[in-house]
Order: structure tokens, then sequence, then C-alpha cells
């Protein structure tokens, strides 16, 4: 049903409109119109090309007249055509206008998205050049959502996002299941504001998890058996270096997987991290010593187009791909589940207990540091040193400490018993099996 403006041409005396009597009319040089004695209101129009459409004049209340097409006689048969018009009809002397309900219905069905539509429009407006994390956001909700994607977004009811969530729980990854709450909540808070959808069908779920902070550090012994494991029979070589690099610096899995031979300059053996991908937007730069200096020698040695680590299918690595690959070999690690990031808080955990002073620590890790306001002042405008010999001297005391833990030779490298005094061998250096954490 559409209006009519006008353009109906003459009307005709009206009749009991019957198929022999409309088939009998017939095409003159102006269009005219017949009325419908048996439906007041209802008229059949005939065009000068012969083409009949059903017309229909209606009134809301006191409201002006209003005419609407109700389609073409082809289309719509004379009963058809009198139920529609009653329809109306019966709705205007209720104060309604079923003809405006159902334009705005289309049009409210036009605007409706897909879930998969949606996500797009949310990645594009809100994560993509916005956010570091916006790739890994973008696959959590494809994840997340994968049954649902062909569904209209407003139609996802709580049940479905629960039902969803809780499968993820239930097979021991609440972490996970709380994640996925989480980014699927900002995205359905956003829609609602945008009216992609009229209720967030997220809220009132419960979390998942008690946001409690993971302590979960390796013991000397597990740090060997991990090491050991690191091959490429159990993981591919990429993965391998990118887990050994982040217990040797302690940077984050995304920043290792992310290195381009472009950041690294192996004459000053200095890596520099730039700022776009460090996740507090701030450049930092680290010594390439030792071990470390070997492995990242080996990946520019091997790049093609300057990535060091990208995956079998040609795509830079991500933590998302390490994360789910120590997922998938869950069970075949000579040790307790760990994450990624365990083992960043096991290199920190190292260095502290070394007594490498926590600013210092910080200064590797990409943390800020200084615990008092003034301080943090000082470091954010004033200091702007990069600290390269302490960062030195300290991760070439972790690298010490990991040698003896894993049995291999110094190789000159310097041991720290105490952060600031060095000998050749440490008898304070714990041996393999003993913890690297006090207490554990």
């Amino acid at each position: 049903m559409k209006s009519m403006s006008g353009g109906s041409g003459s009307t005709r005396p009206a009749k009991a409109l019957t198929h022999l009597a409309i088939q009998a009319l017939k095409a003159e040089e102006k269009p005219y119109r017949v009325p419908d004695t048996r439906c007041p209101g209802l008229a059949v129009r005939v065009a000068t090309n012969g083409a009949m459409t059903w017309d229909f004049s209606y009134r809301v209340k006191r409201g002006r007249v209003r005419r609407v097409s109700l389609g073409m006689m082809k289309l719509i048969g004379l009963e058809e055509a009198r139920i529609r018009a009653n329809e109306i009809r019966k709705a205007a002397r209720d104060g309604r206008d079923l003809v405006q309900e159902v334009a705005r219905k289309q049009i409210e069905e036009q605007r409706r998205v897909s879930v998969s539509e949606l996500i797009e429009v949310y990645a594009k407006r809100r994560l993509r050049g916005r956010l570091r994390t916006a790739h890994e956001i973008e696959l959590r909700l494809k994840r997340s959502l994968k049954k649902l994607l062909k569904y209209a977004a407003a139609d996802i009811k709580r049940r479905d996002i629960r039902e969803i969530l809780d499968a993820v729980a239930d097979r021991g990854y609440l972490r996970e299941a709380e994640q996925q709450r989480q980014v699927l909540g900002t995205m359905m808070r956003w829609a609602q504001a945008q009216d992609y959808i009229n209720v967030n069908p997220v809220d009132g779920l419960n979390s998942y998890s008690s946001g409690s902070i993971r302590d979960r550090t390796l013991s000397s012994e597990e740090v060997a058996s991990l090491w050991a494991w690191l091959v490429p029979s159990n993981l591919p070589q990429h993965h391998c270096d990118i887990l050994k690099l982040q217990l040797l610096l302690g940077s984050r899995c995304g920043e290792i997987c992310g290195m381009k031979a472009s950041e690294v300059d192996l004459e000053s053996s200095i890596w520099t991290l730039p700022a776009e991908r460090s996740k507090n937007g701030k450049p930092r730069t680290l010594p390439l010593m030792g071990m470390v200096r070997e492995i990242v020698v080996s990946r520019v040695d091997e790049t093609q187009d300057g990535r060091l680590f990208a995956s079998e299918f040609g795509n830079t690595l991500r933590s998302v791909n390490v994360g789910n690959l120590l997922v998938k070999r869950r069970s075949d690690m000579p040790i307790d589940h760990f994450t990624s990031h365990d083992l960043r808080r096991t290199a920190a955990t190292g260095m502290v207990d070394l007594g490498i002073p926590l600013d210092t620590v910080a200064a590797i890790l990409g943390h800020q540091s200084g615990g008092s306001g003034q301080t943090r002042t000082l470091v954010r405008h004033y200091v702007k040193t990069e600290r390269m010999a302490e960062k030195e001297r300290a991760l070439a005391a972790w690298e010490g400490r990991l040698r003896v833990i894993l049995g291999l030779a110094l190789d000159n490298v310097i041991e720290f018993n105490r952060f600031g005094t060095s000998d050749s061998h440490s008898d304070d250096v714990p041996t393999n099996g003993q913890s690297l954490k006090s207490g554990t």
C-alpha cells in the first residue's frame, strides 16, 4: 500500500463491482475511477494504457481524507481488495492509521541488520583504527556469535547469549566466557544506543569470573620442562621462539608476535617497540643479548617480508593464535596449564627475586614506573632516558638465572646475586628444581 497524492482521474458513478463489470471497463484518453458501492472508499482506477489498480480513500477520525493504492488488480482480486479496505476502515474508526503502521513496519524491517552485519559496522565505527586489540575483539565477537550470524540482531534474546556463554563455561573456560560476555555487552550497548536493537540481550547476565587476578608463575622445574618441550615436534618453530622470547624478556605476547626486522638494530643490539604497537602508546627499547639475540638473528635471517613471525597461511601471528594453540596442546604439555601471560609474570617475578628494582622491571615490561604521584609526573613529563644500562644488567641477570635452571653454560653472561653485585657464579642462584618465586 502506498499513498496517492492525486492523478486518479475523473470519478464515474459508483456501482456494485463484479468481475464481469470490471472486465467491461476499457481504457480511455484520460484515466478514471469507478467506486464500489459494496465497499465505501474502494474504487478501481483505469489508466490510459488499460492497467487497473485498486485505490482506497479513508479518514482517521476527524483527520483529512487520505488515499492509498492497494495494488494492481492483476495481483489482488476483488474480494481481497475489499478485505484490505475494510481492515483499514475499521482501524481508522478506532483512531489507528493501519497504512502508516504498515509503512513504519516496512521501514523498520529495511533497517534491521543481521548479527554479522552488526559486528561489521561496530568494528568499522568503534574498533578498527581506534583500539590496539581491535582484531582480537572482532574475532572474539564472531567466534562467540558464530551460530547467530545470520539472525536479525534485534531478535537476539538474553537466553540465546546465556546458552552460548554457558557452553563455553561448561567446558572449563570461565575466563573466556567472561571475556566474551564483556565484549558482547559492550557491542550490544553501542547497538542499542545507535537504535540497531531495542534491548541489550547481555544486560542481567551474571559474571562468569570472580575477577580475581591470575598469579600463576612457573617454578624452576616447570621452566626447565617447558623449555625442553618447546621444539618443532611439539609446536611450530615460530610459536616456540615467541614463548622463549616472552620468558627471556617479559614482553607481552602480542608485542613479540608483531616484531619486524625494521624494529631491530642488530648492530646496536636493540629492539625498539614502536608506540603504535605499545599498550601504553609509548615506544620502548630493549637490549638484545645472549639467547634473545640468537633467536632474533635467526628470525631476521629467515624473514622474506620483514615480519619475524608469520603463520603458515602468511598472516602475522597474534597473541590469540598462540593462546589458542596452547589450549589445543594442553593435554600434551609437560606442566600444568599456563597462559602466555604467565611467562611474562614469571619473568617479572624472577627479576624482582634477583633484587632488581621495581622501577627497572617496570621499564622492561612497559609499565608505568614510580609509586607516588610526584614520581609519576616526573617520569611522564621530564625523565626521557630509556635506562638501557639498567635494562641490560637486569636482563643479563635474569638470563643468567635461566641458564642455571636450564643447565646451560653461562657463556660469559654475568649473573647477579643481588642486583648491583656480580659474581662469575652465584651460590644464591636456584638450581634446577628450586622455585623462581620464594615460598613456592
